[in-house]
């Protein structure tokens, strides 16, 4: 592999760790309490875009290639994939409108309505398993790239 592509596979690699840190403290507003959670989201919308640019010709060859003559675990992967972004930009956007110490603090004064409410509790409940099957399907991409890494450094 050569010395670019390798090294795009190791930024992917750290910055999709960072991700999944940052998402699991996001993802703990018990722990951080509402305000810190709702500013960690809006900081979690930065390693969420490196995350699709990063992987954006992956991105735009899947969805031409999901209408062509792919085996049945490419399809489920694109399709979950997709699903997942759709899952997280529901979560976010419903967060936003659920908010009570990040958009106030901002001047922006919103009605919150109890059904953003339970769509922002729904969709950040589903997206936990919806990750743990999404790590899962590109496990061997973390693995063969984690043992790469090791063995040269070692």
């Amino acid at each position: 592999m050569s010395d670019w592509k390798q090294n795009l596979q190791k930024t992917r690699y750290v910055m999709d760790a960072l991700l999944l840190v940052s998402f699991m403290i996001v993802s703990a507003p018990q722990a951080t309490g509402v305000p810190l959670h709702e500013w960690l989201s809006l900081l979690f919308i930065v390693p969420f875009a490196i995350h699709l640019l990063l992987h954006w010709d992956w991105i735009t060859h899947s969805f031409k290639r999901l209408f062509s003559k792919i085996s049945a675990k490419e399809r489920f992967n694109t399709v979950w994939n997709y699903l997942l972004y759709l899952m997280m930009l529901l979560a976010t956007v419903s967060g936003f409108l659920v908010s009570v110490a990040l958009l106030p603090t901002l001047q922006i004064d919103i009605n919150i309505q109890d059904f953003w409410s339970k769509v922002h509790h729904d969709s950040a409940t589903l997206i936990m398993p919806m990750i743990g099957i999404h790590l899962a399907l590109h496990w061997n991409w973390i693995v063969q790239l984690t043992k790469r890494m090791v063995s040269k450094k070692a």
